[in-house]
């Protein structure tokens, strides 16, 4: 009531509002009572206002780190335009760290010790990056931050401000360069895992994964005591246990460098209706290698497996730009801003050659 317009932000794929900090008011209608059920103000303004989705992505500097939450989540609407040096460093961005912890007392202490000793390799080798620690559940937090205070106190070093441990109820909001999960979950003394996954589990569990695994700007270390294919959860009532299972398996896809980027999926059109068909034609004749296999750019022109360019056009991703100042300003801005040298093609000359 304090303006004359409001903008709601948020974002229903992460982490809603406690019960317990909603306000109850004793004189509410049922109408008001009704309304006041939904889980957040953000929901409850989709039920009267358009809504619109903000697909730039910026904090991920690879593709490799935002494509699952993409895939998952969004609908694969999320746009990233990754720097051109680090794509083609070809380095994954996530790397899986198998070790044989054990599950016992809601804890895991092998899979701890290696965070640790992550944190301090980290620390040696990259002590301008900030670094997160994200653990699935209470219990084993505080057994890493025991660890980290126990080398702090036999003199090897303090960490950096920025530095952090928390569990996934906790982690929104914040971002770091490298980000460690310690997933924790594991086989007990007895060689039995039982699919037990705390938050995970409940109602909206998956949201906590999403936050979770969007932290990164750089990097994530994925350390686990388990494989992807030990996960039992076709019969799991929500998709928590689901999702984590699939990002474990997307994890160490990417860790083995088996990952590769997949064009954007727009309206299939015949190809005969597509300038870059025609020129990814041309460009055949000339032994070029012209691939439709980056989602931000039309072709993509590479020499061996390193990228080289992008060639834009005037076909679907044009089309659906949002404006004319995001084709012809913004996007060309981006693109130089992060490296990448660009053509642009467009129909009308094409057919003024023919």
């Amino acid at each position: 009531y304090r303006a004359k317009q409001a903008v709601i932000v948020g974002d229903s794929k992460q982490l809603a509002p406690y019960d317990l900090y909603r306000a109850r008011y004793e004189n509410e209608t049922e109408e008001e009572q009704v309304a006041l059920e939904v889980e957040s103000l953000l929901d409850l303004a989709k039920h009267f206002y358009s809504d619109t989705l903000l697909q730039g992505h910026y904090r991920s500097r690879s593709l490799d780190l935002i494509d699952f939450s993409n895939q998952h989540f969004y609908k694969n609407k999320l746009q990233l335009l990754p720097h051109f040096q680090d794509i083609n460093e070809s380095i994954p961005a996530i790397e899986y760290a198998k070790v044989d912890g054990v599950w016992e007392q809601n804890r895991n202490t092998i899979e701890a010790e290696r965070v640790v000793e992550l944190v301090k390799m980290l620390q040696n080798e990259q002590p301008n990056a900030s670094v997160g620690v994200v653990t699935f559940n209470y219990p084993q937090q505080q057994l890493i931050e025991q660890l980290l205070h126990e080398t702090v106190e036999q003199g090897e070093g303090g960490w950096k401000k920025s530095f952090f441990v928390k569990n996934i109820e906790n982690v929104q909001g914040d971002e770091r360069d490298i980000i460690i999960f310690s997933v924790g979950y594991a086989p007990d003394v007895r060689g039995r895992f039982r699919a037990q996954f705390g938050s995970l589990n409940a109602r909206g569990g998956e949201n906590r994964l999403n936050v979770a695994v969007t932290r990164a700007r750089q990097k994530v270390y994925v350390v686990t005591s388990i494989w992807p294919d030990q996960l039992q959860v076709e019969t799991a009532v929500h998709s928590g246990p689901k999702l984590l299972k699939s990002y474990l398996a997307y994890a160490l896809n990417v860790s083995s460098g088996a990952y590769r980027p997949r064009p954007l999926e727009l309206h299939k059109r015949p190809s005969s209706w597509l300038l870059k068909h025609r020129l990814q034609q041309t460009a055949l004749q000339k032994e070029d290698i012209v691939l439709e296999e980056l989602p931000f750019a039309d072709l993509t022109v590479k020499k061996g497996e390193s990228y080289e360019k992008v060639v834009l056009t005037d076909d679907e991703l044009y089309q659906q730009a949002i404006s004319v100042k995001e084709s012809h300003a913004y996007i060309p801005l981006l693109l130089r801003a992060k490296g990448w040298s660009f053509e642009r093609h467009w129909s009308r000359e094409w057919w003024r050659e023919k």
